[in-house]
């Protein structure tokens, strides 16, 4: 057995079927036992079959994920390229909302063991640079309109999300105004499929941004550095065309 091989799909599994233990041994056992018996052996008994059957299934699951995965970001096919980059890139913010980013972690260290780099996470540092070109539309928006509350609140994040810290413009800026949070990632996805068809990596990740340029690969730092920039404008282009003066007057 593999430690943590199955993952988060091992545990949304195992969450699950202790819950049928639990209601299943509830019918079952006395109220003057309940307290004790029931947690006791609901724990015992998906303990064993968590251990011994959910793990190996779901590590035997996250492998097929993660091989499909790696055909489509290791792709030599332009057009799958260009896609898988774009999609990567616009989804990927819903998934930092949502916690989800954390699941890509061994991902990350699959790519770097098994090709001495890692392709996904240039890819996916390219949603935050969409988030700042977003926000730079709203607050060119903002100072039309002489809102000094949202100029402020993106002022104080804006230099964040240059550096790859993209929560105190999600937070602040983009989710309450919700538009913007989809226009960032449609802006973004252009950038991740620059990134994917120009086959940048990264010898290690981190926090995304311009500070990331670093850890890029010889000969790709430029690359990356266009990504970042095509993500910029096309974000700050997108958010322009689809705000509207009621969205901004939104937050103020």
């Amino acid at each position: 057995l593999t430690t943590g091989k199955g993952g988060i799909i091992g545990v949304i599994i195992g969450v699950y079927i202790l819950s049928k233990v639990e209601k299943a041994l509830k019918k079952k056992i006395p109220d003057v036992l309940d307290l004790i018996l029931t947690p006791f052996l609901s724990l015992l008994i998906t303990g064993m079959v968590f251990v011994f059957l959910i793990m190996p299934f779901a590590g035997f699951v996250s492998d097929i994920l993660v091989a499909g995965l790696s055909v489509i970001i290791n792709s030599s096919n332009p057009v799958i390229s260009i896609i898988s980059g774009y999609v990567l890139s616009a989804l990927f913010l819903p998934m930092v909302l949502l916690g989800l980013h954390h699941g890509l972690i061994p991902i990350y260290a699959i790519q770097l063991e098994s090709m001495g780099g890692v392709s996904l996470f240039p890819v996916l540092a390219m949603a935050g640079a969409g988030q700042v070109g977003a926000a730079i539309a709203i607050y060119m928006k903002a100072n039309k309109l002489g809102n000094h509350k949202l100029k402020k609140i993106i002022t104080g994040a804006l230099p964040a999300g240059v550096l790859g810290v993209g929560e105190p413009l999600i937070y602040g800026v983009t989710l309450p105004m919700f538009k913007p949070f989809i226009t960032a990632g449609l802006g973004a996805g252009f950038g991740g499929a620059f990134i994917m068809l120009n086959h940048v990596m990264a010898t290690a990740w981190g926090p995304s941004g311009i500070v990331a340029a670093p850890l890029m690969i010889p000969g790709k730092i430029m690359p990356y550095i266009m990504g970042l920039f095509i993500s910029y404008i096309c974000g700050f282009i997108i958010t322009t065309l689809f705000i509207k003066d009621d969205d901004v007057n939104s937050i103020g």
